[in-house]
């Protein structure tokens, strides 16, 4: 598993994120989380990804790894989720997409819809779903659910408000639901995120 660690919030020690952090085959730091990574681990990300702009020169330096995407139309976490790409590095989970500046944090979680990516943070998951999903759950789990598509038409199995063909008149018509079974099924005809609290 390829971890791509941005630079929101880090993990907490005790976090289901910062076990994932730990047990990474490879980690691609966005630009300024290297130097977290390496304050945390004593050792360097296997790859820097970024415009580098949040990141000084003397740390950089330290760094043997780095490529440099100038481009200023994506962010950091889209050049390094790319970069992953093209190195055929598919399984993918970003930690530290949230925290820190709820613009980013925003325009993180539509990134990991539309890049098809898991964010996973120290209180939940958001993961994109393109038509049907079967998940274990605990009852009672706390899920939302986003499309950014007003005619996506989504039901569901396992929601204490269950959706039949729901239609999504707005971007938060079905959130904050959570499960009343301990599976979630979920139908959708269109791509959606999912988002369930850990």
């Amino acid at each position: 598993m390829t971890v791509i660690l941005a630079a929101g919030d880090y993990p907490k020690k005790t976090s289901k994120a910062y076990t994932l952090l730990e047990s990474a085959t490879r980690v691609v730091a966005c630009d300024g989380a290297a130097k977290n990574y390496l304050n945390d681990f004593a050792r360097e990300p296997d790859v820097v990804v970024g415009d580098l702009d949040s990141i000084d020169a003397s740390t950089l330096s330290t760094f043997s790894n780095v490529f440099r995407i100038p481009d200023q139309d994506t962010n950091d976490l889209a050049k390094a989720i790319d970069f992953c790409r093209s190195k055929g590095w598919e399984d993918i989970v970003v930690l530290g997409a949230s925290g820190k500046r709820e613009d980013h944090a925003i325009a993180n979680v539509f990134l990991a819809l539309d890049k098809k990516v898991k964010l996973i943070s120290d209180y939940g998951t958001f993961f994109p779903v393109d038509d049907e999903l079967e998940l274990d759950c605990r009852l009672g789990q706390p899920v939302s659910i986003f499309a950014t598509d007003p005619d996506t038409r989504v039901t569901s199995e396992g929601l204490a408000w269950p959706l039949d063909n729901h239609k999504f008149t707005t971007l938060y018509s079905a959130t904050l639901n959570r499960t009343n079974a301990e599976k979630l099924r979920l139908k959708t005809d269109r791509p959606i995120l999912v988002y369930i609290a850990l």
